[in-house]
């Protein structure tokens, strides 16, 4: 009997992995011939569809194969037609074989493209190329995640690189490399790391519950209410016998409305002490861009690669 439920459990749990599977529509990855821009600069496009021909959304990876070694060098995210676009004129000299890695997603299944041969001319100059690992990550809104970049000197460079990032979603996601600034000394590769930090959601509940502390502009102004209260039901009781005292309702009255004005200030009180109350980053994949530079005063040199940051 046991055998039977064990199996039993095997076979559904089987078929509840082939239901989630065929949920997924089939993708489609292709990427384009190298092209070159009017400043000289080679780039390939890549593209992925479902079965129907539509772009679906995502991250997607450029990879580059050269002789036995594998480098992931840079990530995106598909824009609204399902396109991504690299540069891929920093590359070192020989023989590279490319494709696009498209990461999948719950409705999309993964694919890969057809390889694509390329040789870059061989430059003779100093130079260094920048790679990432990973390229693609999902996290959860208020996560971290992290990326090791890669330096690696061509034809003798030697110098200091400054590290930097760009594309970040503002006051929704922040980075720091460690170290921002390399000194290339050797042929060796060197490698730095790219944290990034996701902003969680910020509570309004919280934000209530700290405006009731004692001190807070609400929780002052709840206390005068009460104590206003007795002498508001007072003076009504007396208004009764002496009409005079109208004068003083009207009095309380005023002062009742000047302490409602105070409370309605408690959420500009909020912003500047507290700050804003942000929602979190929102859902979605961004392209977050990882520049290297270098100079020694006369001659400059900028290399860039990127990862697709997919928050849930």
């Amino acid at each position: 009997m046991r055998r039977t439920a064990r199996t039993a459990t095997g076979l559904f749990c089987a078929l509840f992995v082939a239901g989630l599977a065929s949920a997924q529509s089939r993708t489609y990855t292709t990427m384009s011939p190298v092209s070159k821009d009017a400043a000289g600069h080679a780039s390939v496009t890549v593209n992925v569809t479902d079965d129907t021909g539509q772009p679906v959304s995502g991250a997607v990876s450029l990879v580059d194969v050269t002789g036995s070694a594998t480098h992931w060098l840079s990530g995106a995210a598909l824009n609204g037609q399902g396109a991504a676009t690299f540069r891929v004129d920093d590359l070192g000299s020989g023989d590279h074989a490319l494709h696009a890695e498209f990461a999948g997603t719950t409705t999309d299944t993964s694919s890969s493209s057809k390889p694509l041969s390329l040789t870059p001319d061989a430059a003779a100059i100093p130079d260094f190329t920048i790679t990432l690992a990973p390229t693609t990550f999902t996290v959860k809104t208020g996560g971290t995640a992290a990326t090791t970049i890669t330096i690696t000197p061509l034809n003798g460079f030697t110098g200091f690189i400054s590290l930097s990032c760009s594309g970040l979603p503002i006051d929704y996601v922040t980075c720091n490399n460690t170290p921002a600034n390399m000194e290339i000394t050797t042929a060796t590769p060197q490698t730095a790391v790219m944290n990034i930090q996701t902003t969680a959601t910020d509570s309004t509940d919280a934000m209530l519950r700290r405006s009731r502390t004692p001190g807070s502009p609400l929780a002052r102004s709840n206390g005068a209410y009460l104590a206003l209260l007795p002498g508001i039901v007072g003076l009504g009781w007396l208004a009764r016998k002496r009409r005079k005292l109208m004068r003083g309702i009207m009095l309380m009255a005023l002062l009742s409305v000047m302490l409602a004005s105070a409370t309605g200030c408690s959420a500009q009180y909020w912003y500047y002490h507290l700050g804003p109350i942000f929602g979190g980053t929102p859902p979605g994949t961004y392209t977050i861009t990882v520049t290297a530079q270098t100079s020694n005063g006369v001659n400059a040199a900028e290399h860039s690669a990127s990862v697709a940051l997919t928050v849930q």
